[in-house]
């Protein structure tokens, strides 16, 4: 991927090629002065509605992250969100920025931030993350106040649930979200809605959510937060005709703001038309496979007995952990969180085997393996499967270099993804589950380890419905 950029002080202009699509991303606010590759790198995407992406270096979604990078992502949010929205400094801003921008410090930096009281907000605020990608930088985000609640949308159903909210992403690959907040005042009663996602492009899913929110329970204020807004004139005027139409204010609050222009063929396109393309960094697994795999059930107390059913209908009954913010999360029951994760990092520490670990979160599971895995000692990265398929080329600069499809352990009709793991690299991985499914359902992950030639594999479980026999 062929990158340029021109400009020496803003609106600064960044070119790139991505598989013969010519994105140009304009830069028109950059507050921090982040240098946008520590932010993000491109790919091309598997969507006919858009197709090129930009992959996150700091979610610790698909790009393998030392994981106080995300934590610290979503301190950078909050920081600006207190400066912005309500006039309060923080004292580690700079080196909030400075961390993310080197990659160095990040757990000195964090646990500075971590100690100091969290910001108390002078009326009740609900904070929404995103599914999938942005419930871990949602959570995150949330996690640095107080007088507040966490929600996060979901695409799981939920029957037993009617869900408050029911809205969709249009862009995305899997368009409908939902919301299942237990207490049903939770949306009801804050005074501010505070919006969390990775990126804005258009702006409709937030708008989507705005006026489903705004239906059922009016605000008067509205705050989206995200790591990169790239809101065209014609996005924002829209932002300004529905906060005249409700009587609302809605802020907007990024590390990067900007537009973005595209010109050229998608690989979609291309490939529609019948340009054949041969994608080596794809796996292929073939049928003998093996890799020692172990499984830890971590056994915790605090969950929601909520059964899903899949895309064909059948349950699953394992029960849902309530610490994750799928079914809403107070301050108060959040401080119980990065003890207990703390103490579980610093068990599998010693589980470790090797110097080079993998953690490796699961679909909309991300928060919580992240905040373990940042307590389980040096040489750990992290990341997350995903069910946003992405063209993988092992090319310089290109955000996904290789690619692993496997079907979800939790719905075997929906494929789901792993990029960026490289061959012979990591001693082990441990993969982090919700909630306790058959071991049949695995065998699709213990293959693409196999094929990996990881030494060592490791279930880890958060919750089981039988009394689990290793625990951690």
């Amino acid at each position: 991927m062929n990158n340029t950029i021109s400009s020496a002080s803003l609106p600064k202009m960044y070119t790139y090629n991505v598989e013969g699509q010519r994105v140009s991303v304009t830069l028109t606010k950059n507050p921090f002065d982040i240098d946008p590759q520590v932010l993000y790198s491109l790919a091309a995407r598997q969507n006919k509605k858009r197709g090129f992406l930009f992959v996150s270096k700091v979610l610790g979604k698909h790009v393998p992250v030392d994981p106080f990078i995300p934590l610290l992502a979503g301190s950078s949010l909050a920081v600006q969100f207190m400066a912005r929205i309500h006039g309060v400094n923080h004292a580690d801003t700079s080196a909030i920025v400075q961390a993310l921008k080197e990659n160095k410090d990040t757990r000195k930096v964090y646990e500075a931030v971590i100690s100091k009281p969290r910001f108390v907000l002078p009326q009740e605020t609900l904070f929404i993350g995103f599914a999938e990608t942005a419930t871990g930088l949602g959570h995150a985000t949330f996690s640095a106040f107080d007088n507040a609640h966490y929600l996060h949308t979901t695409r799981d159903q939920i029957p037993l649930l009617s869900p408050v909210l029911d809205f969709k992403e249009d862009h995305s690959h899997a368009v409908n979200h939902r919301c299942y907040p237990v207490d049903p005042e939770l949306l009801r009663d804050p005074k501010t809605i505070v919006l969390v996602d990775d990126e804005i492009t258009t702006g409709k899913t937030a708008l989507n959510i705005i006026k489903a929110i705004h239906t059922k329970f009016p605000k008067k204020d509205y705050v989206v937060l995200s790591l990169l807004d790239w809101r065209t004139k014609e996005n924002r005027a829209n932002y300004q005709r529905l906060e005249q139409l409700l009587g609302v204010r809605i802020h907007t609050i990024s590390l990067l703001e900007g537009e973005i222009a595209v010109s050229g063929s998608s690989l979609n396109e291309r490939r529609e038309q019948g340009e054949p393309r041969n994608f080596g960094a794809e796996s292929n697994i073939t049928e003998d496979f093996f890799v020692p795999t172990e499984q830890k059930i971590l056994d915790l107390k605090d969950i929601n007995s909520f059964y899903s059913l899949d895309s064909k209908g059948n349950p699953s009954l394992s029960p849902y952990l309530g610490l994750t913010g799928r079914f809403g999360l107070s301050s108060r029951r959040d401080r119980e969180i990065l003890p207990l994760a703390k103490e579980i990092g610093e068990k599998l520490k010693l589980d470790r085997s090797g110097k080079k670990t993998l953690c490796l979160g699961t679909g909309e599971f991300m928060y919580f393996p992240m905040l373990i895995s940042a307590y389980m000692g040096d040489g750990i990265k992290y990341h997350s499967t995903t069910r946003s398929p992405i063209y993988p080329f092992a090319k310089p600069d290109y955000g996904i270099q290789n690619r692993f499809t496997f079907a979800s352990p939790d719905d075997e009709g929906l494929n789901f993804y792993v990029y960026n793991i490289p061959p012979n690299y990591y001693d082990e991985v441990y993969v982090f589950l919700e909630r306790e499914v058959p071991f049949a359902r695995l065998k699709p992950l213990v293959k693409i380890f196999a094929e990996l030639e990881m030494p060592r594999l490791v279930f880890v479980v958060g919750s089981s419905i039988e009394t689990p026999e290793d625990k951690v």
